[in-house]
């Protein structure tokens, strides 16, 4: 099965999960953590993309910029907000990146929908229980309008 992965606009057009990846990566020049961060994400999301949802069962396995071992479970239920997934990558400093997305699959093909993310500082986060409710409201319209956030033209190929 081929998995890819879609970063789902919010209603104003921007996609939230990129832009908050992009506002990382735009501080790797001043901040050695956010540096390692940003590169353990982008490898992540390789990682995911190549093992799909068999990297919940997987973990993570890394080197930091300066040769330590890294290793985490990359990817975790919801549990208060299934059917909802949460992509997950920590570094000291820098804090937890948390995107929280949703599977679809078409045929032989997975697609995993990021929806939005948050970088916490603390274990508890209003903002990231924010955004898992706000993931609820975008998976529930999404299967009943899939089209309105993904294009099937061509998955055909993968049934």
């Amino acid at each position: 099965m081929k998995t890819i992965i879609e970063f789902l606009p919010d209603e104003l057009g921007n996609e939230p999960v990129l832009d908050l990846i992009n506002d990382i990566r735009l501080k790797v020049d001043n901040d050695a953590d956010m540096m390692q961060l940003f590169t353990f994400i982008m490898r992540g999301l390789e990682f995911l993309e190549i093992h799909g949802l068999d990297a919940m069962d997987t973990y993570f396995i890394d080197e930091t910029e300066s040769g330590f071992p890294y290793t985490i479970r990359l990817v975790k239920e919801l549990r208060n907000h299934v059917p909802l997934l949460e992509f997950r990558v920590n570094w000291k400093n820098a804090g937890a990146f948390r995107c929280i997305f949703f599977e679809h699959r078409v045929g032989n093909l997975q697609v995993l929908l990021m929806v939005k993310a948050v970088l916490k500082q603390n274990t508890y986060s209003a903002e990231f229980e924010r955004i898992a409710v706000e993931a609820e409201l975008v998976y529930k319209d999404f299967t009943s309008n899939p089209e309105k956030y993904i294009n099937f033209q061509g998955v055909d190929q993968y049934e």
